[in-house]
């Protein structure tokens, strides 16, 4: 079992580097939810090898400091790829709550809330404890099905409003938390000579790797507010040549919208001539290989403008772009 812990180990550590190249945005609430499943991935893992009662325990606090943040950060990623406004005080207060419950996870070895009594067995070669459930612990099924509740309604809600207005977008999210649920639900009523949960927290990282992915890469945000994921298998050509048409008819602009675009202040300050002249053939939805031969330039030229032109208006792609130019019409 503790070589499963160190594959698992090795693969929540793996994916963090992932996570790094596939968000271009850097959100540090995404980096911080894989980092949560490589601490707690680590803290079984010591479990499993613990020599002491002292040092299990130990590995057993640094598994909870990944388990108890992690429902926080998974919510927190959820909302985001629902685009669902939510009120400021919401991850502060579930913060501080989440540090509570934390605390009493914390408290084994030191007092009898949360395990009533707590030793340690070696069953082939691997540590495990056994424990004896205290007053307390219920308190943290609570705080999981409290978390797991939430997430489906956000994710409910979000398709009723139409905030998602994607079938395949739906599907990763409701993945991603229904089998965090089963297994969890599963690991509630089966023998427990695995932390099974583990693994979910990694199918569950893979699910939002790929959400994210295909949503910088292929997905716009609607002005009014809906994210729109394009299929990906009939557009990637057109994609990798620079352009995808969109299903989304205002996501395009007439001569005149371009016209009115290039005289705004505000946008020509922050970019070059040549860069201007790039963003006048992007707004129009030309194709890279169309652009770079008007303009006299190599592909790879023009995708370096491109990509300068995207970080001075921080999007990643052109209908991003597209949004957010469109409130200077």
């Amino acid at each position: 079992m503790s070589v499963a812990y160190g594959i698992l180990c090795v693969i929540s550590l793996a994916l963090i580097g992932v996570c790094l190249a596939v968000d271009r945005k850097k959100d540090i609430y995404l980096l911080l939810m894989f980092i949560s499943v490589f601490v707690c991935n680590l803290g079984q893992f010591l479990i499993s090898v613990a020599p002491s009662l002292s040092f299990a325990l130990n590995g057993n606090r640094v598994a909870y400091l990944g388990q108890v943040f992690l429902p926080l950060l998974l919510l927190r990623m959820i909302l985001d790829l629902c685009n669902l406004n939510y009120k400021k005080w919401l991850l502060p207060v579930l913060s501080l709550v989440s540090i509570a419950v934390l605390f009493v996870t914390l408290t084994p070895g030191f007092l009898p809330c949360y395990y009533r009594n707590v030793s340690i067995a070696v069953i082939n070669g691997t540590t495990r404890l056994i424990r004896d459930y205290g007053p307390l612990h219920l308190l943290y099924y609570v705080y999981l099905f409290l978390y797991f509740a939430l997430m489906l309604l956000v994710i409910i809600h979000s398709t009723v409003k139409k905030k998602i207005t994607s079938t395949l977008h739906t599907t990763f999210l409701l993945c991603a938390v229904l089998s965090s649920i089963v297994i969890w639900l599963a690991e509630q009523f089966l023998p427990r000579g695995f932390e099974i949960l583990t693994v979910s927290y990694v199918i569950s990282e893979i699910f939002i790797l790929l959400l994210y992915g295909i949503l910088q890469e292929y997905g716009i945000r609607g002005e009014n507010g809906s994210i729109i994921i394009v299929n990906t298998s009939a557009k990637a050509e057109e994609y990798l040549s620079g352009t995808i048409q969109s299903d989304d008819s205002t996501a395009l602009f007439s001569e005149k919208d371009i016209r009115h675009i290039l005289s705004c202040e505000k946008i020509v300050s922050r970019i070059t001539e040549r860069e201007k002249e790039v963003l006048e053939r992007l707004l129009a939805n030309k194709q890279r290989k169309e652009i770079a031969e008007e303009l006299f330039v190599t592909e790879s030229t023009i995708k370096k403008h491109t990509s300068s032109i995207y970080s001075k208006f921080n999007v990643t792609n052109r209908f991003e772009l597209y949004a957010k130019l469109k409130k200077y019409i």
